[in-house]
């Protein structure tokens, strides 16, 4: 990962990873794993188990444990060897996978049907598929299955969660908004009928031809005709889902509900896959098992000989990480995360990797004034969370530094939505944090006068986030103010509820280190010994919960999108993705003046709600300006992606806390075919994983330690 800038703490924690780099990244033959009837098993465990693995629906990260394994791309990234298949650091070629062909078709549609003007490049996309693709059941898949696997996303009658992916962002299919939404209007404002044949997806002149329309144009492919990583990036793939299974697992409205709801992909009967491992057992809150998908196209490729190594997945239910720590040493699990307990003795083990992250830690604290206000109860106070000086105060007690030291093995301090793995121009290694308009943020968020400093780069370097003087003011005023307005009785108890999808060790100290930080907050303060934090186990529906307004704090927040910022916004300024949900983004209105951007590179001044500044970016359709990236440098794009990031911090909705570097020991039993981080790649996953031993080697050689293994060299 090529980084522009980083903090002085961060580097220390990079330069012990390169260094572990430069000790381990020699192997570049990997051990003989055994005999050709060996079996391999990678054990793997979760904290939170899968409710769903239903592409068209799935909620949070967790859902992706299975998805990932049981789906496939037209399109890859992968590692760019050298003449002796030596893995080269950071470089990437973009390839066919499940496709073979991508043709910009744009020509053949010009006109008013679709939009496409006269000229244009980068609307129209024939997607040719190979011909041997299949589900695990051996049910052939062409063209018309994505086809109506689309005609599901969008369906109006299920409003599925994950429809919005296809007109919002990059990838906008021409009219899939307009059908998704029709029916949804007042009625005053109701959204006329779209046929599904008006949606720019529909199968060409061959059974493996899917033809796609889109609104605003992407460039797929380079001028040569090659792949360009967007093909990879924006479309990856498109929603597939078992027509059979699919149809039988549909749910019609009842107890008063609107919607269709489905049961795909929630056990084993409702599942299929197109990928290369198929879900062989489901048992919820304790385990699942994968084993390989004999009918997958990839395992007939001459490219994966020797690859995917993986017989079988067995992923288990692991609340707390002590428990999973004990298995992992038993040889029973072939990953964990190194947990701030056991950092000094197993951060300079061989086995120990250090990846970075585009997660930023933050806390979500609760916008829905109506839902505060329905759960207080006599001398009990949450309403307060709705001043945005108390908001702004909670976020001023915690020292990020010491919070990320303390609570976490290898985190750093985070200030921002967005962290150093964040590119808004990915081709030039344009890294959104580094630029001038995404420091000046910080400062200006967090009271620095970069003027009085000799760069922003070191304004910046002297935030910490923490001001205990100026919190316990604002939090004054925020309690006089609701005391006014009678919000608050003078002897009230604030109580906070901090929910959690799992309240484990790891979680759970983080909660006391954040509880004990506002304890202190409040001393000298009107709250002082009335501000009371309790915890709550949510469970898999923690993040809904929070969103619905059940609860005041969690620690949450997103991947994904990291090089294109513009968009990933929709994840703080969208109800349908928001921790904040009631925060009101279609009537917050924000003032801004646009540079360069009007006739003439003129400046453009508006005063929209942000929502609408945010459709503009994106060039969502109906948007006053179209200032997507295929219609604006990206250059110019940065300013308002800076200006709405601001206003999302300073709503204090959420707080970031810290950006992640995750902190792992692998174990013996396997190898990467690298250990430096590939932005693209990773480590090579499952698909490169070699085993030194089989699963009977390998439970020879942990008797042989007498069950307990040793991973502090």
């Amino acid at each position: 990962m090529k980084i522009k800038r980083l903090c002085r703490g961060t580097l220390s924690v990079m330069l012990a990873s390169f260094m572990l780099v430069s000790a381990v990244a020699c192997r570049k033959k990997f051990p003989d794993a055994g005999e050709e009837n060996a079996f391999y098993t990678y054990n793997e465990f979760t904290a939170v188990s899968p409710s769903n693995w239903n592409e068209l629906t799935y909620r949070d990260n967790n859902d992706t444990q299975i998805m990932r394994h049981i789906g496939s791309s037209f399109f890859a990234y992968d590692f760019r060897f050298d003449e002796e298949g030596n893995v080269l650091p950071d470089e990437h070629i973009v390839k066919y996978d499940a496709a073979t062909k991508l043709e910009d078709v744009s020509a053949d549609y010009v006109g008013d049907k679709w939009g496409v003007p006269e000229g244009g490049r980068g609307y129209a996309y024939k997607i040719t598929l190979r011909e041997d693709l299949k589900w695990d059941d051996g049910t052939p898949i062409k063209a018309e299955d994505f086809v109506w696997s689309m005609k599901q996303q969008l369906d109006p009658l299920f409003r599925n969660y994950r429809a919005d992916s296809f007109y919002t962002g990059a990838l906008i299919i021409v009219n899939a908004e307009k059908y998704a939404k029709q029916g949804q209007g007042s009625a005053n404002t109701s959204v006329p009928e779209t046929k599904f044949e008006e949606v720019g997806i529909f199968v060409g002149d061959t059974a493996y031809e899917i033809i796609l329309i889109l609104a605003k144009p992407i460039e797929l492919l380079k001028e040569d005709g090659s792949l360009s990583y967007k093909a990879a990036y924006n479309l990856a793939s498109l929603p597939l889902v078992h027509k059979e299974k699919y149809e039988a697992s549909k749910v019609a409205p009842s107890g008063g509900t609107e919607l269709w709801t489905t049961t795909y992909n929630t056990d084993v009967a409702s599942t299929a896959s197109w990928g290369p491992y198929k879900l062989e057992s489901f048992q919820a809150g304790k385990e699942y098992t994968l084993t390989r998908n004999e009918n997958w196209y990839g395992y007939g490729l001459v490219e994966n000989q020797g690859l995917y190594q993986t017989d079988r997945i067995v992923c288990t239910t692991i609340k707390e990480w002590n428990a999973a720590w004990l298995k992992f040493r038993a040889g029973e699990i072939d990953s964990i995360s190194i947990d701030v307990t056991i950092a000094d003795d197993y951060k300079n083990s061989s086995r120990a990797l250090f990846t970075p992250d585009d997660f930023v830690g933050s806390l979500q604290l609760q916008s829905n004034t109506e839902q505060l206000k329905a759960r207080e109860s006599a001398g009990i106070n949450k309403s307060i969370l709705s001043y945005s000086a108390f908001r702004r105060a909670l976020s001023l007690s915690i020292d990020r530094s010491d919070f990320a030291a303390k609570t976490t093995t290898s985190a750093k301090e985070g200030f921002g939505l967005f962290n150093s793995t964040h590119y808004y121009d990915v081709e030039n290694n344009g890294a959104y944090r580094s630029t001038e308009a995404a420091q000046k943020v910080l400062c200006e968020i967090y009271a620095v006068d970069y003027t009085k400093y000799p760069s922003l780069e070191a304004a910046v370097e002297t935030i910490t986030g923490y001001n205990l003087e100026v919190a316990r003011g604002l939090v004054t005023q925020a309690y006089n103010e609701a005391l006014a307005a009678g919000d608050i009785k003078a002897t009230d108890r604030v109580l906070l509820t901090f929910g959690a999808g799992a309240i484990n060790e790891t979680m759970q100290r983080r909660i006391n280190y954040i509880a004990n930080a506002w304890t202190e907050l409040v001393k000298g303060t009107p709250l002082e010994g009335r501000l009371v934090v309790e915890t709550k186990d949510f469970g898999d529906a923690w993040a809904t919960d929070f969103r619905a307004g059940g609860y005041d704090v969690c620690i949450g927040g997103w991947t994904g999108a990291a090089w294109d910022p513009g968009y990933f916004l929709l994840a703080y300024l969208s109800p349908a993705y928001m921790y904040s949900a009631a925060w009101d983004t279609a009537s917050a209105m924000m003032e801004f003046t646009m540079k360069g951007v009007g006739e003439n590179g003129g400046d453009v001044t508006e005063t929209m709600s942000l929502l609408e500044w945010y459709n503009c970016l994106n060039g969502v359709e109906g948007a006053r300006y179209d200032w997507s990236e295929s219609a604006l440098d990206n250059d110019l794009r940065l300013q308002l992606i800076a200006a709405l990031e601001q206003e999302v911090l300073q709503a204090y909705y959420t707080v970031p806390l810290y950006n992640n570097f995750s902190a792992s020991l692998l174990s013996y039993k396997v190898d990467y075919i690298t250990y430096e981080y590939n932005t693209f790649m990773g480590y090579g996953g499952l698909k490169y994983m070699k085993y030194r031993y089989d699963d009977k080697a390998w439970a020879a050689e942990v008797a042989k330690h007498n069950g307990e293994l040793n991973y502090k060299n």
